[in-house]
């Protein structure tokens, strides 16, 4: 597995649990294996050049939304959190190994 791929998995293991911890403080409630299956179809999604950040942030609020039966605000509130949180947390890991 090249560095790439575990970079990847770290993102989605990384993002996932911070889904979870979000859900928990916030109304909306979903399991930890839809979270991780959530997380793989967008972290896919941004993958895609130009317009794949934006798509995976639509898709993002949209599948959260399906999934926890949620309305779009608390959704929202969840996927800013999870997404600074662990873009920090990516970040500070990446200082750590260079």
């Amino acid at each position: 597995m090249g560095p790439e791929a575990l970079i990847f998995a770290v993102d989605v293991f990384i993002t996932t649990c911070c889904m979870y911890i979000a859900s928990k403080l916030s109304f909306v409630s979903v399991e930890f294996k839809a979270l991780l299956i959530i997380a793989v179809i967008v972290s896919l999604v941004s993958l895609v050049p130009v317009v794949g950040w934006a798509a995976g942030l639509i898709l993002f609020v949209y599948l959260l939304s399906k999934a926890a039966s949620a309305s779009f605000g608390d959704c929202i509130w969840v996927v800013l959190f999870t997404k600074l949180i662990s873009a920090g947390a990516i970040m500070l890991i990446g200082s750590m190994f260079a």
